[in-house]
């Protein structure tokens, strides 16, 4: 458990739990923000077992975002027992995800932080966080939008105006990180994807899964900015797995260019053959690596 800022606290299910037993820093008010997750026993209201304390439960799942009417009503609390000097621990199961949006959130509207981002800074001053991101309300998110990743989706790609050439990309080994690290880091892997494509200056589609589409006026313009984008998602980056934070490095998509589909399919299949006898990227070794370490013969 970490003091973050003035009367406000960040930890884990486990240092909700220690206060029935010690309460170390007086905490006088809970926000237990855990809902459905991986780990048992599952998330509930524990009021009972903080008797004399303000207690909250919002049941935000474990999914990588946080839905906009959980984080209202979790700002309207927190925003209450401010104003009643109550001393607020925010907790999830690990205290690194779901805790630490709700607590950015508030952070930022109640003018501590100016953004999300000097937030999470000020948050990690402890421990490295990944809050998990803000959820587009149904009623607002437009039908021609992936709500994953806020990428035009492949509807739009259709109906928009037609450029002489496109690509269709996907990531590398995107089961194997599935399987290994989660649908969560897989998530975030994607969005991490699509925020690269666009700051290449890239047109670029969330189609399905980890399938990508980019439309371009040359085959020269869309290899060079695909050629870059390649670059920085190689780039070390973190993700949250398994109730921690990992550094993955090495992460790598293929793309095919073509006037049409069948031709962009076909480079692809060319692009993947043609990589598959190259050697396994850095994550993918270091994931090895370590099953074999923990493997008994």
């Amino acid at each position: 458990m970490h003091r973050i800022v003035n009367d406000l606290w960040r930890g884990s299910e486990q240092d909700a739990d220690e206060l029935i037993h010690r309460n170390p820093e007086d905490i006088t008010a809970i926000l237990n923000v855990r809902g459905p997750d991986a780990y048992r026993p599952p998330g509930r209201d524990q009021s009972a077992d903080h008797f004399g304390k303000a207690y909250k439960w919002i049941p935000a799942p474990d999914i990588g975002m946080v839905a906009l009417e959980h984080i209202r009503e979790g700002l309207a609390w927190l925003e209450e027992q401010t104003n009643k000097h109550e001393r607020i621990l925010i907790h999830c199961m690990h205290g690194i995800s779901r805790s630490p949006a709700f607590l950015a959130a508030f952070m930022v509207k109640s003018g501590i932080s100016f953004s999300l981002d000097e937030a999470k800074a000020t948050i990690s001053t402890h421990r490295e966080v990944q809050p998990a991101v803000q959820m587009i309300p149904a009623m607002n998110r437009v039908v021609l939008v992936s709500a994953l990743t806020g990428l035009p989706n492949r509807q739009a790609f259709e109906q928009g105006p037609a450029t002489p050439f496109a690509a269709i990309l996907d990531v590398d080994f995107m089961k194997i990180f599935n399987d290994s690290y989660g649908r969560i880091a897989g998530d975030m892997l994607l969005r991490r994807l699509a925020g690269i494509l666009t700051s290449v200056g890239l047109d670029a589609y969330h189609c399905d899964e980890d399938e990508f589409l980019c439309k371009g006026n040359s085959h020269q313009e869309l290899h060079a900015k695909l050629s870059r984008a390649q670059q920085l998602f190689a780039d070390p980056f973190q993700v949250y797995a398994d109730g921690r934070i990992r550094t993955i490095t090495g992460m790598h998509f293929s793309f095919g260019i073509g006037a049409t589909l069948p031709e962009q399919e076909a480079v692809l299949r060319e692009a993947k053959i043609a990589k598959a006898g190259d050697e396994s990227p850095e994550w993918l070794r270091e994931l090895i690596a370590a099953s074999a370490h923990d493997h008994v013969w």
